[in-house]
């Protein structure tokens, strides 16, 4: 331990009363600045927080043009798309792979920095549109993970659709209302609401949550658009290298011990020798009974947790363990000012948006008191609202990754849960259902050898469907009111219009071809389920016929389903 003279201490308080005595003002701020050295404090705030920051941003400026310019890329799924969102969120993973590391040198004299990639989802007037907006260098990147998930996937590059409506507010044609979307919670480690938990166990099916988001993109009407973003930076792997001290937080541990000094590191090692020697010499193993009552103490706190405190757990341990984005959302609502429809643009889609709203995990909220456009509501209320709608736009075109509500982590899961490709199927069995009343057994049941052959058959008849059915997919076609297949956005901002038109009677006779194999595979299971059936039947008919044989049978059964 640094021992200090207080005398010295004393000494100098004494020097500097004797220095500002009798001084003016000016006098004594010349002692401050040259005597006391001051003036450095004033030179390391200056270069701290304006030269460096200048300097970094000049930087970044200088690597970032250096980059290959930005692409944006249209993805069109067939309506007929069988795979669950599970597919986006490997694409994600896919996609994660663009992560970098960077050395000292390399953020603080390049100016190096990770870039980013935005996912969005758009409608111009109902018509709506997947979109990837990424770096020139990632394309290749970006189409391999579709096409390796989405392999009838449809990939076109398009003109930037921002550039149809005006860039400064206010404007005399067009209006808009928007803000940035984030957790609403501070925890970066509770998940929202991920995609499996919108299966209905009992029913076996999924609601897909985009259903909604796009049946009101779709619902605008004419001269207003929907415009969703979001912004993705690829997160280092240990991203979730805190998440332990969440975990213990809602155990109700103690905060874990600071790191020991360079002392203490050094007395470490002897202190771990005497006490070896002294447990061997007592026969005892004190630091085994310590670690066996640290376990059955933390079994004894895992049990004394609620049900909610275990699911936040798990949850955020999954989460931790995943890849992970830094994200951004931003919503915008353009409209020309004489056809607003707030109700579907503005409630419509935020109300859609809390579905991924899990009460004891996280969920998305707007953050309408930061970057509203519509928040400010006392003193200079026009000018301020003009001010955050043309930095919201602005941030917008820009796919700015500062400016707004601070980037949250959010993992691969997460991600694919918000934005993925709707499928055709929900998860149901394949099976025609019938209704059904319960009555009383019939006298002429089968019974004996013809009740033996007719379970033989249904057993048989159930084996085949599930390994029929199975294979292709256990779900039920389902028909949804929006299109998201359309052609109609690629018309009007494809780059190489001419290409694009000459590609649609390729695509449409794969989409037809793609067509007839789902309605073969559905006639060749039917096909096969015929014979058994009419076996089923012939048994059935066979104990009719045999009725008089099952006299015995009793009048009085339970009823039956």
């Amino acid at each position: 331990m640094i021992e200090i003279d207080i005398n010295l201490i004393f000494e100098f308080v004494d020097q500097v009363l004797a220095d500002f005595e009798g001084q003016s003002s000016l006098g004594i701020i010349y002692l401050l600045l040259f005597k006391y050295w001051l003036w450095l404090l004033f030179v390391f705030i200056f270069g701290r927080y304006l030269m460096w920051p200048e300097y970094i941003l000049g930087r970044i400026g200088k690597w970032a043009g250096k980059q290959p310019s930005p692409v944006i890329l249209a993805i069109d799924i067939p309506k007929a798309n069988e795979q669950s969102v599970q597919a986006m969120e490997n694409m994600l993973n896919h996609i994660q792979g663009a992560h970098t590391s960077f050395t000292k040198w390399g953020m603080y004299i390049d100016g190096e920095f990770m870039r980013s990639l935005s996912l969005e989802l758009v409608s111009i007037e109902g018509n709506v549109q997947f979109l990837i907006r990424c770096p020139g260098d990632w394309r290749n990147l970006i189409e391999a993970a579709v096409y390796g998930q989405y392999p009838d996937a449809e990939i076109t590059e398009v003109e930037d659709y921002v550039n149809t409506v005006p860039h400064e507010f206010p404007s005399e044609t067009h209006d808009v209302w928007g803000c940035e979307m984030t957790l609403n919670t501070k925890s970066d480690y509770l998940p929202i609401k991920p995609w499996f938990k919108f299966e209905h166990a009992f029913a076996k099916t999924f609601v897909d949550p985009m259903a909604a988001v796009l049946e009101n993109l779709s619902s605008i009407g004419e001269g207003s658009q929907i415009w969703m973003q979001i912004i993705l930076t690829p997160l280092a792997v240990d991203w979730g290298k805190d998440a332990q001290k969440e975990v213990d937080k809602i155990m109700g541990r103690p905060a874990a011990a600071a790191k020991p000094s360079l002392i203490g590191q050094a007395l470490k090692g002897p202190a771990s020798m005497i006490s070896e020697v002294t447990e061997q010499l007592a026969g005892v193993n004190m630091s085994s009974d310590a670690a066996e009552q640290k376990v059955e103490q933390d079994r004894n706190q895992f049990l004394a947790l609620s049900p909610a405190q275990r699911e936040q757990i798990e949850a955020i341990e999954k989460k931790a363990g995943n890849w992970a984005f830094k994200t951004k959302i931003r919503y915008l609502y353009v409209y020309e000012k004489d056809k607003p429809n707030k109700a579907i643009g503005v409630n419509g889609v935020i109300g859609a948006y809390k579905q991924w709203h899990d009460v004891n995990l996280a969920g998305i909220k707007p953050d309408l008191k930061a970057t509203g456009t519509g928040s400010p509501q006392y003193v200079f209320i026009d000018y301020r609202r003009k001010i955050r709608k043309n930095r919201l736009m602005s941030a917008y075109r820009k796919r700015d990754t500062v400016v707004g509500t601070k980037g949250r982590p959010m993992c691969t899961e997460e991600l694919a849960s918000l934005w993925h490709f709707p499928s055709m199927y929900t998860k149901a069995p394949l099976v025609k259902k019938t209704d059904f009343t319960k009555v009383a057994a019939p006298f002429e049941i089968p019974s004996g050898e013809g009740l033996k052959a007719l379970k033989t058959v249904e057993k048989k008849v159930e084996a085949e469907v599930i390994e029929e059915v199975l294979p292709v997919e256990e779900a039920t076609s389902i028909k949804p009111s929006f299109d998201y297949d359309s052609d109609d956005f690629e018309k009007q901002f494809a780059k190489d219009k001419e290409a694009f038109a000459k590609s649609r009677p390729q695509r449409a006779a794969r989409l037809e071809e793609l067509a007839k194999e789902e309605a073969q595979k559905l006639e060749e299971l039917n096909k096969k389920q015929e014979p058994v059936s009419q076996e089923a039947n012939d048994i059935i008919s066979d104990s009719e016929e045999q009725g008089d044989e099952q006299a015995n049978t009793p009048g009085n059964l339970p009823f039956i389903d």
